[in-house]
């Protein structure tokens, strides 16, 4: 290991760079040689055998990882997203199947949130009580109507006032998670597990324009 990391150190070391998004959004990435000096410095050594010795460590999915936190989220919260991410993951994929179903269930679970008076299941603590009160009714409007939608158009249409409504719910419970991502083309945000983007609005004609705003 230690003498394949040395090997490392003998030529140029060729690493991805982000560069400006083009002028439609999409996110670019180059290689970009001579970055970082030929010479490792021992710091350098003992944290690439650090990054290999620590699972997930090397490839970036420490267990900091944004998006992963639901086991400290409300179940009611949790419950809500993991039908909304269902609705993103089907749009990205220029697809409707099973968006009616999740944005139906999203519709239920937002009125049956709103008959709890102290909304202790929600997770938002007494101070957020009246806000998300104010949030529940536009959140199960904006459900209802995802799921009447027949086409692509009309579900992506309906799934930006659903996105509005979810992320001003998450920013009352844990303002970290999933990830806020945007996408300027249609100026709409959506919410997302991880960084890479994966546009609802735009599919596979666009899918990773857009940029992570908030995680």
């Amino acid at each position: 290991m230690i003498s394949a990391i040395a090997a490392m150190s003998t030529g140029p070391i060729t690493t991805g760079v982000p560069i400006q998004p083009s002028a439609g959004g999409e996110s670019c990435f180059q290689g970009e040689k001579n970055m970082f000096p030929k010479i490792l410095t021992p710091f350098t050594v003992v944290f690439l055998l650090t990054a290999v010795a620590t699972p997930g460590l090397a490839d970036g999915n420490s267990h900091h990882d944004h998006g992963s936190h639901s086991h400290d989220q409300p179940a009611a919260f949790v419950g809500l997203v993991e039908d909304y991410l269902s609705i993103q993951t089907a749009l990205a994929g220029d697809s409707i199947e099973g968006v009616d179903t999740h944005a139906a269930a999203i519709a239920r679970s937002a009125r049956e949130l709103a008959k709890d008076s102290d909304l202790k299941v929600a997770g938002v603590g007494s101070k957020n009580t009246e806000a998300l009160l104010k949030i529940l009714p536009g959140l199960a409007a904006a459900a209802d109507d995802l799921s009447e939608a027949r086409d692509i158009k009309a579900a992506r249409a309906a799934f930006g006032p659903l996105s509005t409504a979810m992320i001003a719910y998450r920013d009352l419970v844990t303002g970290d998670t999933p990830n806020v991502a945007y996408c300027p083309m249609v100026k709409q945000n959506w919410l997302q597990n991880g960084k890479t983007i994966a546009n609802p609005y735009m599919g596979s004609s666009m899918l990773h324009c857009g940029s992570i705003v908030s995680n």
